[in-house]
């Protein structure tokens, strides 16, 4: 299979959390978007000259933008929300609980507006990401 250069994954995170919140919010959007794209991947391995199998990683680009605060994380979500794109919006519960009935009893008591959004994935066609991301900055 050859790499599929017309999609990318945008992750944006907020750049006012911790550092490991943000190491935390970027693999987890990651891991979920590749266990969600089929074609994730353009094969099982690489070898090297002797041998050795080296696994192959994704066929699409992921790039990590940064914003500030919470509030253009949210106009971000809506944007992705109407454009029906895969993705995955990472909030403050899902580092706060490793139980996930806990976490859903935490969440299942606010409003959405109450959500803390710490980072948005997106998969999705690469001109229409451009479109989204543009506002936001290369993660430095």
């Amino acid at each position: 299979m050859t790499q599929d250069f017309s999609r990318r994954l945008a992750i944006v995170v907020r750049r006012d959390i911790e550092s490991w919140q943000t190491t935390n919010t970027i693999a987890h959007i990651a891991g979920r978007l590749g266990h969600d794209i089929q074609e994730y991947l353009t094969g099982s391995n690489f070898q090297t000259k002797d041998g050795v199998i080296v696994p192959r990683n994704s066929q699409y680009p992921i790039i990590v933008f940064q914003t500030e605060g919470v509030d253009k994380l949210r106009a971000l979500l809506a944007e992705v929300r109407s454009a029906q794109l895969p993705h995955l919006a990472y909030i403050r519960e899902m580092i706060d609980f490793t139980d996930d009935d806990e976490l859903q009893a935490a969440l299942g008591r606010k409003n959405e507006a109450e959500v803390e959004y710490l980072g948005v994935g997106i998969f999705g066609d690469n001109e229409a990401l451009k479109r989204l991301t543009k506002k936001f900055s290369l993660w430095k």
